[in-house]
């Protein structure tokens, strides 16, 4: 996980873009949320951790927006 002091290569914010739009698409298509939806500091917090474990975008987006048990 990054600290806060650490730079970040362009190479992993093309891959966190890339992934957070496809994320997005999941999460519309999966009827989660509709556009446009604006997440707050919380959801961001949320999917930011699920990028960093490896949950692919499909499965983030039923993790955050999914029923719980």
């Amino acid at each position: 996980m990054l600290k806060k002091s650490e730079p970040i290569a362009l190479e992993y914010l093309m891959e966190l873009e890339l992934w957070t739009c496809a994320w997005y698409d999941e999460a519309v298509a999966a009827n989660h949320v509709r556009p446009p939806y604006h997440p707050d500091a919380r959801v961001i917090e949320r999917i930011r951790r699920y990028f960093h474990a490896g949950l692919s975008p499909a499965e983030a987006a039923d993790a955050c927006f999914g029923m719980t048990h």
